[in-house]
């Protein structure tokens, strides 16, 4: 990994974690780091790429927390359902943080990428159940496509009303799904 690239993202993240994601801008990165914005643009496409970088150093993160977190449950049900509540915190906690508005730009760059992350965990997990005979035989891509269609869909709800609470019967509809 590139020193300066990994210096412009870090600085990117403390920026975003301070400012939010509209308030940061590449002059600040570029004024913080004494360089030039043609520097940062050698090393990323430009702000939406910067965070979507960082964003996917996070799911990573997650997911290697979130696999071992539910690694020692007794079922694959159990590990599916104890994933998606894990979501679901992660996401309520997120909604929290920040408003309406920053989480709408934010969540157009990083659903994708944290979909991606947390979507592969439950693909693995779904084809883990399939290959023990836990679940139905099916195409895992395509229950792990939709449930994270149905997660992200679900926590667009939850910013445009806040109080706005169903996650159990989402946790257990996508159980039933999933089974």
């Amino acid at each position: 990994m590139n020193a300066t690239k990994q210096l412009i993202a870090d600085t990117f993240e403390r920026y975003v974690n301070t400012h939010g994601y509209v308030g940061t801008t590449l002059d600040d990165i570029a004024h913080e780091l004494k360089i030039s914005k043609k520097t940062i643009y050698v090393h990323f496409d430009g702000k939406r790429d910067i965070y979507a970088y960082v964003v996917g150093r996070q799911a990573q993160r997650e997911k290697m927390r979130l696999a071992a977190s539910v690694a020692t449950l007794p079922d694959y049900a159990a590990r599916v359902e104890a994933l998606m509540r894990s979501v679901l915190e992660m996401g309520r906690a997120h909604i929290a943080q920040t408003s309406e508005g920053e989480w709408l730009s934010e969540y157009e760059v990083a659903a994708d990428v944290f979909r991606e992350a947390t979507g592969s965990l439950l693909r693995e997990l779904v084809q883990a159940g399939m290959d023990a005979g836990e679940f139905r035989a099916g195409d895992a891509s395509l229950v792990e496509k939709m449930v994270s269609a149905m997660m992200v869909e679900y926590l667009v709800l939850v910013n445009a009303d806040r109080s706005y609470d169903r996650d159990a019967e989402l946790v257990e509809r996508i159980g039933k799904f999933v089974g």
